[in-house]
């Protein structure tokens, strides 16, 4: 009797098909409504009042849909009350279903709503909320389990009096959104696919795509540099370390700007082992060195006239036989003896190793670090804003100006000598862990111990922003994205002579 064939077992999915750049989003401006399309038409409760082919029950509130004939209308509330975080809400949760819905749309806007929550910021939020909704990360899933996006191209309608000026926002818009994808691609995949040697490939990739200037130390090479910080958390783990350095060089650029971005592609804690509990959500505590790596990439796309160096530590944190333990002494990169009381305080001991390769081999006339670092600034901020924890004003004024412009929320919070004095060891220079209080102030406060004299400084800990339960703004669940704006933004403000 013959056998039924059994359907063939399913592929594993090859790192480079997974690590595809994701595409630009179709989008393009149009100077009135009309054509074969779908429309999605926003608008406010004054509007609703001029308007008869709304459904009676429709209002205008604030994130209240109807579908009509032509597409759907969505409430944006009082025009009064509307401002961007609430536009930002709004557009987002309703592109997320013209993805799933619609082949082709426009986007339609009254000119009374861009000049409330102003024109450039609700463009660009508009793109980044076309581009997250266009793509899920669910690409591990087979075919029957993914999200179907159904839309192929998108226009905005914009006023006349915005036409000029839309196109240059629309391009710059686009980059990033693309760029930000890339980064949530990446801040999707688990550890067992995004490793320190895949993450060195995205890298490699970035960098011959705009040309950058691209070195990758083992762990040899890390030996003989005298990297103390990432030899010790990496020793636990099979997968070698990296220490990932990139230069974007622009003939015009006057000033120099320094990423470094902490990239644990999975944190077990270590021999300090972390609870079961959510523990798999740890694949994301690499999102630092992405949200660097794909910042650098936007950029260098836009030909931004700023000098960069991106370096991206990258890791794995395991428990073994060969791993650090909980009272070892290393030595840094800088020749710092650090006290290890907890090795599930491992971001900042890697982060210390970049800093001081940064500031050893180059001038950058700032100097940026970014990190998932610390539950405690969760507890502080929530997943709503990054903390911001600086040594120097003028520092400080320009990722906050940036923020503001691009709407990528900072908050800042404190360091200094109080929290230094927390961070004493008895044998060595300095300890890794300060205490069960302030915890992100001391984490930030261990890196500015890193930090040359002299040397303008921000670190941004991205821990709750970085990884999100619950979209908002623009932001999706899981792997958020953020920062790619934020940080070309931060260029632009150099470049204007902040």
């Amino acid at each position: 009797m013959a056998q039924k064939k059994g359907k063939s077992p399913r592929k594993e999915p090859s790192i480079s098909k997974l690590l595809a750049y994701p595409a630009k989003l179709r989008c393009t401006i149009a100077g009135k409504a009309g054509g074969k399309g779908s429309r999605v038409q926003f608008v406010t409760q004054e509007e609703v009042k001029n308007m008869q082919e709304l459904p009676p029950f429709f209002t205008g509130e604030a994130g209240e849909t109807a579908t009509l004939q032509t597409g759907f209308v969505v409430g944006l509330g009082e025009l009064g009350k509307l401002d961007a975080e609430t536009f930002a809400d709004t557009v987002a949760a309703a592109l997320v279903k013209a993805a799933q819905k619609l082949e082709e749309y426009q986007i339609i806007i009254d000119r009374t709503v861009y000049d409330k929550v102003g024109f450039r910021t609700a463009l660009r939020l508009l793109v980044v909320a076309q581009s997250n909704a266009e793509y899920p990360s669910d690409f591990l899933k087979g075919d029957k389990g993914r999200k179907k996006i159904a839309v192929r191209k998108t226009e905005i309608v914009v006023p006349q009096s915005f036409a000029q000026v839309a196109e240059e926002i629309l391009d710059s818009a686009l980059v990033e959104a693309r760029h930000i994808n890339a980064m949530r691609q990446t801040q999707a995949l688990p550890g067992n696919y995004l490793t320190p040697q895949t993450m060195d490939e995205r890298a490699a990739a970035i960098a011959k795509q705009y040309r950058l200037t691209h070195k990758s130390f083992g762990r040899a090479e890390l030996v003989r540099m005298g990297a103390g910080g990432i030899l010790a958390v990496s020793a636990g783990s099979e997968r070698e370390p990296r220490l990932v350095v990139l230069e974007y060089r622009h003939p015009q650029a006057r000033k120099t700007l320094g990423l470094v971005g902490k990239g644990v592609t999975f944190d077990t804690g270590g021999i300090s082992l972390k609870p079961g509990a959510d523990m798999h959500e740890m694949k994301y505590d690499m999102s630092g060195s992405a949200m660097a790596l794909h910042a650098l990439a936007a950029i260098a796309e836009q030909k931004i006239p700023v000098n960069v160096v991106c370096a991206l530590a990258m890791v794995e944190n395991m428990p073994s036989g060969k791993a650090f333990k909980p009272g070892d002494v290393y030595t840094a990169l800088n020749g710092k003896t650090v006290e290890v009381q907890n090795t599930d305080a491992e971001g900042r001991l890697i982060l210390a190793d970049a800093l001081t390769y940064v500031q050893q081999n180059y001038k950058a006339d700032l100097l940026i670090d970014m990190a998932t670092l610390t539950g405690a600034c969760v507890v502080a901020l929530g997943d709503f804003y990054a903390g911001l924890f600086s040594n120097n004003a003028t520092a400080r004024a320009i990722v906050e100006k940036a923020a503001a412009e691009s709407r990528e929320p900072v908050w800042a919070l404190p360091i200094g000598p109080r929290y230094r004095e927390l961070l004493k060891s008895d044998i060595a220079d300095i300890n890794n862990i300060g205490g069960r209080y302030g915890g992100a102030c001391t984490a930030a406060e261990f890196l500015h111990a890193f930090i040359d004299d002299g040397q303008m400084w921000v670190h941004l800990d991205i821990a709750g922003v970085g990884m999100i339960k619950k979209p908002f703004s623009v932001y999706t669940a899981s792997g958020s994205g953020y920062g790619v704006r934020l940080l070309a933004e931060v260029a632009r403000q150099m470049v204007g002579g902040a």
